[in-house]
């Protein structure tokens, strides 16, 4: 499948979507409200915003871009259908992309293996990790290389919660766990990279 999948109710008429003051977008929660009250354009701009993350995710389990998008696709027409659903719209759409994700690797009779460090999680361009304050923007590549050499699922929850910005109990929800696992996770984490970088001595 390619393209946007967007649809709403024929009987829908809703006030066109604009900026806010100041050039602020709207956020995902007040987009989320437009959509479920049947504005097709709240949910384009949801699937414009988080499509390219969500892609970057699913690439990390099924392994190439072709099958990301195709799991990816699926996972926002699955949200769309439902219409419905727990949580706000970008963990349940990370939610339902793992899911089928993991459902991709059983039909082809694989296991999960991570693949791919924090730039597979696609972060935006401006982002930058919670350790930048204590190393150089020259040593970028250092804190990636550290970040690859974490366990798979203290890599996962840790890039969940620091560069996509969900709660603790959101990525709970995306990955079958409660919240105080994740944040033991994401604590794990953050040790191993605090250890790395010291070990190289930029900390």
């Amino acid at each position: 499948m390619k393209g946007e999948v967007v649809a709403t109710p024929a009987h829908a008429t809703p006030a066109p979507i604009r900026v806010l003051a100041g050039g602020t977008p709207p956020s995902d929660e007040a987009l989320e409200e437009r959509w479920r009250g049947g504005c097709e354009q709240a949910f384009a701009l949801l699937f414009r915003r988080h499509y390219a993350g969500a892609v970057a995710y699913a690439r990390r389990f099924v392994g190439d871009t072709a099958a990301a998008e195709d799991v990816v696709q699926q996972a926002f027409l699955n949200v769309l259908q439902r219409n419905s659903g727990r949580g706000r719209f970008k963990s349940l759409v990370y939610t339902v992309t793992r899911n089928l994700s993991l459902n991709e690797l059983r039909r082809r009779g694989r296991n999960y293996v991570a693949q791919g460090g924090v730039e597979e999680l696609d972060p935006p361009a401006t982002w930058r990790p919670p350790l930048a304050g204590l190393i150089r923007d020259e040593e970028q590549r250092a804190f990636v290389a550290a970040l690859q050499s974490l366990p798979a699922p203290e890599r996962e929850a840790y890039s969940l919660k620091e560069t996509r910005g969900l709660t603790y109990h959101e990525v709970g929800e995306i990955m079958g766990l409660h919240p105080d696992a994740v944040r033991r996770r994401v604590r794990k984490a953050e040790k191993l990279l605090r250890e790395a970088l010291e070990r190289e001595k930029l900390l």
